[in-house]
């Protein structure tokens, strides 16, 4: 008979379900689970701080589907993982948690005088979707699966297993490892029924404006293709979410950008609504003013998560089901109706608008003549340079708003950017997930420089994982989203400053190539050079705080209406 210990089983089992990467640091209490990943096909990937390794398991799981697994030390390692282990249940990004502790005696319950004696079931209870702790070897297969199903049930998150060193050192018969197939223990998951889709198909054909919202969901449930097949065949606008931004090509014909006041038409003058993956969460514009009277408006809700339905506007049908095989569903179901949309010689006038609207954006910031390089600028030398075919990383308050308006469309699953926690610091470390999922593509990174500073040293981690990403920094030493308020009521700013940092040389230092960049006309060829090295590297460019706040006030008041509420305009 042979045995194995409990680090060899978890590592099995967690291969068993698909995991490529492991994420964190080693330490003596899971060191038998480190041990056993290389002969699983399993990579570990060591971080400078934890709540990185979250956010690369992040990237990674928005770019290729792939869920990994986050480690958390005994005691300040496990805490260090919270601030990326909420993002991911902000985001709907499934991860495996997994958490040591010396012995269990010693923690549950632990004594004021116990070293690293933290109670981190009860830490991580209100930001997992489930957790529970492993006792037992005879248990492992068991609450993996466990775990893994909660994970998966209704809208993806993280789940938390807690596995003390016994556990992990504790031998079994390697017989009695009862490791099931994903397909043995856990369903498809909820489908539309045929009274749902012959309903909405109805409705959307008998529509005489329809338009089609679209989240993230549908980049994550890889339905792109079916969405834009609904899309054709009514030949009506589509808006995508703020997080939806890579749902469709941004040149689309049906497309329009979310915060536009062409979108605010088309909504405005929808008869019948077909939201697809996307709660209409608060950033998405939640106020009637830019919606039009709900009760003028039906609305079909696709969403795997019941929680989701109805939750910021009243709905007519609700189809809890997954997106992908639902949007395939009524493209089959409208094939069998006579479309009475009056297609696009109802909306065509707000299309032109949104394209004038999109071109003044792009003229207002190409004509910037202040000290300093336009973010905007920026982005359209990144997006020249870069083209469509990357995948690309936002992260900042502003900056990411000049990002989401101003890099060019990309393909499904390939943009990626905070808009539901609204965490700083999760770009690099995203990226360098992301790099992991699809080694063949270039992966971009642009960040302001405060959310730069927060996982910076992650730059290191790319160096030594041998990861060709970019990062690319919008610099001008401020907190800039914080300055309008302050200056509007106080007339001056306080804790906004941050003063220069010149990236390039601190990437230099951690064994990136570096570029700094304080005029425009530098920008297209230092960034081709960083395309062509062969590794991580950061171009640090000079931008202006001044052109950073000047974003349209459509936008931007916008944005801030999410904190204060609607304005009376």
């Amino acid at each position: 008979m042979t045995q194995i210990n409990g680090g060899e089983l978890l590592a099995r089992c967690l291969a068993n379900e698909g995991v490529k990467f492991v994420f964190g640091l080693p330490c003596p209490e899971i060191d038998p689970f480190l041990a056993a990943l290389e002969g699983q096909g399993i990579r570990l990937v060591p971080v400078r701080h934890e709540a990185a390794g979250v956010h690369m398991a992040e990237g990674l799981y928005k770019t290729t589907g792939q869920v990994a697994a986050v480690l958390g030390n005994p005691g300040p390692g496990s805490a260090n993982l919270m601030p990326g282990v909420l993002t991911a249940l902000h985001e709907g990004i499934p991860v495996i948690v997994i958490t040591s502790q010396h012995r269990m005696g010693l923690v549950y319950p632990s004594t004021p005088a116990t070293y690293q004696g933290q109670d981190q079931l009860e830490l991580f209870k209100p930001m997992v979707k489930w957790g529970a702790p492993i006792f037992e070897w005879s248990r492992i297969s068991e609450i993996v699966r466990m775990a893994f199903r909660e994970m998966w049930a209704g809208r993806p998150g993280p789940v938390h297993l807690e596995v003390p060193a016994p556990s992990l050192y504790a031998l079994g018969e390697e017989s009695e490892a009862d490791i099931w197939s994903p397909q043995s223990y856990r369903s498809s998951g909820p489908q539309a029924s045929e009274m749902q889709l012959r309903k909405a198909a109805e409705m959307l054909a008998n529509a005489q404006s329809p338009v089609v919202i679209a989240g993230n969901g549908v980049d994550r449930g890889r339905a792109n293709e079916a969405l834009l097949q609904v899309v054709e065949q009514l030949d009506c606008p589509l808006v995508s979410s703020m997080a939806g931004r890579s749902v469709a090509p941004l040149d689309h014909p049906n497309f329009f950008h979310p915060l536009s006041p062409a979108a605010d038409a088309v909504r405005s003058g929808a008869d019948v609504m077909l939201v697809a993956g996307s709660r209409l969460g608060n950033l998405d514009v939640p106020f009637d003013k830019y919606w039009g009277d709900p009760a003028g408006c039906e609305i079909i809700q696709i969403d795997i998560d019941p929680r989701n339905m109805g939750v910021s506007r009243p709905i007519t049908l609700g189809i809890l089901a997954d997106v992908r095989s639902t949007l395939d569903a009524l493209h089959q179901h409208l094939g069998g109706h006579e479309i009475a949309s009056v297609g696009a010689e109802g909306w065509q006038q707000q299309r032109e608008e949104f394209v004038a609207w999109s071109q003044q954006l792009v003229k207002q910031a190409t004509e910037w003549t202040g000290s300093g390089i336009h973010p905007a600028q920026a982005c359209g030398v990144v997006g020249a340079v870069f083209g469509s075919e990357s995948i690309y990383v936002a992260d900042g308050g502003m900056t990411s708003l000049w990002a989401s308006l101003s890099l060019p469309p990309t393909l499904p699953r390939s943009y990626h950017n905070i808009t539901e926690l609204g965490m700083l610091g999760s770009g690099i470390p995203s990226a360098i997930g992301a790099k992991l999922g699809e080694p063949q593509r270039e992966v971009v990174c642009v960040t302001g420089d405060g959310a730069a500073g927060f996982n910076f040293m992650e730059m290191q981690s790319a160096v030594r994982e041998q990861l060709k990403i970019t990062v690319v920094v919008m610099a001008e030493g401020e907190w800039t989203m914080e300055i309008p308020n302050e200056m509007e009521i106080w007339g001056k700013t306080f804790g906004t400053h941050m003063g220069e940092v010149r990236w390039d040389q601190l990437a230099e230092a951690l064994g990136c190539h570096g570029e700094f960049v304080t005029e425009l006309d530098q920008l297209g060829e230092a960034l081709t050079r960083a395309a062509q090295h062969d590794g991580p590297s950061v171009v640090c460019v000079r931008t202006s705080a001044e052109a950073n706040l000047a974003v349209p006030e459509a936008i931007l008041g916008r944005f801030f209406e999410v904190y204060g509420g609607p304005s009376a305009s």
